[in-house]
């Protein structure tokens, strides 16, 4: 299960730009979750919710948006989104398409909250 490492990677990210922040506490953390990153979303959420438990904010959300696999045929320039190994260009028919979206695993962004109790993305 990489999962749990992927986990620990994002939340050394996490601790860092806190560190950097004093007086602000951790609300959510945004993750986006590519359909072909080979990450099993649920392992990640377990993996990430047992770290933020062991926090000094485990009231922090953990939030998870999936991307779609998204290529640009290399013949026509047409950008389109898969849900299969298909590669297939919907426009012009080629199968010479490389992925732009949808492999990779991506901490998207923080939401803190001040002393004050303002909210901010980080």
């Amino acid at each position: 299960m990489h999962e749990v490492s992927l986990a620990q990677a994002v939340w050394r990210q996490v601790k860092a730009e806190l560190a950097g922040r004093p007086g602000y506490r951790l609300r959510a953390i945004d993750l986006v979750v590519g359909a072909f990153s080979g990450v099993d979303p649920e392992s990640l959420e377990f993996a990430m919710g047992l770290l933020v438990g062991e926090s000094d904010w485990p009231d922090a959300a953990v939030r998870l948006r999936p991307e779609p696999l998204a290529l640009v045929c290399n013949d026509c320039g047409q950008e389109f989104t898969t849900e299969t190994l298909d590669l297939t260009c919907p426009t012009c028919g080629s199968t010479d398409a490389d992925p732009v979206r949808g492999t990779d695993l991506r901490l998207e962004s923080l939401e803190l909250e001040t002393d004050d109790a303002e909210t901010h993305p980080a």
